[in-house]
């Protein structure tokens, strides 16, 4: 946290209690609510280091669990709160399916207070989420993940989300594995910054713990104008596509 010369930090999915959970006895000591004493924790380390922190988070809310994500702005106030839509795997066995929406917030860090929206990990195969995001305001979206897929498709996917929205996107993926019984997941790494345009703003390592930063003009992405008489949010018809 401290070497990341950066506004906003981003970790992965469950950062602080890790992942790979089949149960929800197993789950039950370890979630808290979003003001409970890990949340607290994260605020002052905002606040102390004057840097937005944005975490996965296992959560408790009365008698359900969600994996969600927590966003704090660099004075340590909670920003944002967003519940995984799509779960996945042993997920849709033990946490309940987010209830927020799609939220976009003001983010305020040591420069500027961009708008941003917060995605987790599965959420990135549904183009409707990012775009629900996008249409809400978002300048930039954060991806906390614990992804296992090897699928050659996902940096491309990645990049065509914030392409097609004209939306900066970070993206934050864990490596290693976990075991849960005789089962072991292992966990891609290849965090990626990546531009409105769908360039490829960095890339880490998918063996190795690292940091990545990336300078972006959030400001840009205002604009959804691709020419004089093209608006890729206005363009759309808004009937006719049957969904």
């Amino acid at each position: 946290m401290t070497r990341a010369d950066a506004d906003i930090v981003i970790f992965p999915e469950l950062a602080q209690t890790g992942y790979f959970f089949k149960t929800r006895d197993e789950i039950a000591l370890l979630a808290e609510s979003i003001d409970g004493e890990i949340a607290n924790e994260l605020s002052e380390l905002a606040r102390s280091t004057k840097k937005a922190i944005i975490t996965g988070f296992l959560e408790k809310s009365g008698s359900k669990f969600f994996n969600s994500a927590l966003a704090f702005d660099s004075n340590g106030v909670q920003a944002g709160h967003y519940r995984k839509v799509h779960l996945f795997y042993y997920e849709t066995q033990i946490f309940s399916r987010g209830d927020l929406g799609f939220p976009v917030f003001p983010l305020t860090t040591r420069s500027s207070t961009p708008q941003v929206g917060m995605l987790i990990c599965y959420d990135w195969r549904f183009p409707e989420a990012a775009r629900a995001l996008a249409l809400n305001g978002a300048e930039l979206i954060a991806m906390p993940s614990n992804i296992v897929t090897t699928t050659g498709m996902l940096h491309t996917t990645l990049q065509t989300r914030a392409f097609e929205n004209k939306i900066a996107l970070a993206f934050c993926d864990r490596i290693g594995s976990e075991t849960s019984g005789d089962e072991t997941l292992t966990f891609r790494g290849e965090s990626a910054i990546i531009g409105m345009n769908g360039e490829m703003l960095s890339i880490a390592s998918a063996s190795d713990e690292e940091i990545i930063v990336s300078e972006v003009d959030l400001s840009k992405t205002r604009n959804k104008r691709i020419n004089q008489f093209n608006d890729i949010f206005s363009d759309r018809p808004e009937s006719g596509y049957g969904i």
